[in-house]
């Protein structure tokens, strides 16, 4: 009888361990977050730490902290946000130990190629591509960034076989970079504007 038991609690143990895996093995990042946030963009940042707190220091450092607390000149912005592990992949790259040893005029440069001064939505950019082999930009739409621009464009992948009816990525590239980047998680809402967040292999050397 023993036996037996101990046997049965063998099943469950292994059960639960391979429905744990099952989860795990199912599990799919959705990106950094989602939603509307009843706050500034600055107030969200210091909500998600683990994503952004970097970003602030290179922020403040910059001199941009009002344009992020919608104090600034621009009530709306779209900022497509360089997350945390691509700054410190920045910094090791150019061998700066902080951000804030960063110059500052290169923060300034960085980030304000990727603020365009009002509200883009992913609905609000048009499908397009650049081809890879002539760099032509063909539709999507260009929107003047504080220095500089940003191409956008949107593609739609196809689901179960029937064209653009599946997953809506958006894609940027700024006008001095040479390669194009997908952003991971579109349209954070915030009171003063929308964080189109890139990826953590975002290179900024590259923009």
């Amino acid at each position: 009888m023993a036996k037996i038991t101990y046997m049965l609690k063998g099943v469950i143990l292994v059960m639960v361990l391979a429905l744990g895996s099952c989860t795990k093995w199912n599990y799919h990042d959705g990106g950094l977050s989602d939603g509307v946030h009843d706050c500034s963009m600055w107030e969200y940042f210091r909500t998600q730490p683990h994503d952004w707190d970097s970003t602030m220091i290179m922020i403040e450092h910059a001199g941009l902290k009002e344009l992020f607390e919608g104090r600034g000149e621009h009530e709306q912005i779209t900022f497509f946000g360089v997350t945390n592990l691509s700054i410190l992949n920045y910094m090791l790259q150019n061998g700066y130990k902080r951000v804030i040893d960063i110059p500052v005029e290169d923060c300034k440069n960085i980030l304000c190629k990727l603020i365009v001064p009002k509200r883009l939505m992913v609905n609000d950019i048009p499908r397009g591509q650049i081809i890879a082999n002539t760099g032509e930009k063909v539709d999507g739409m260009e929107a003047q960034a504080l220095r500089g621009s940003v191409f956008m464009w949107t593609h739609q992948e196809p689901y179960m076989q029937i064209e653009e009816a599946g997953e809506v990525s958006l894609y940027i590239r700024t006008n001095s970079g040479s390669v194009s980047f997908r952003v991971v998680s579109t349209d954070i809402q915030t009171n003063n504007g929308v964080v189109q967040a890139m990826g953590y292999a975002f290179d900024l050397n590259k923009i």
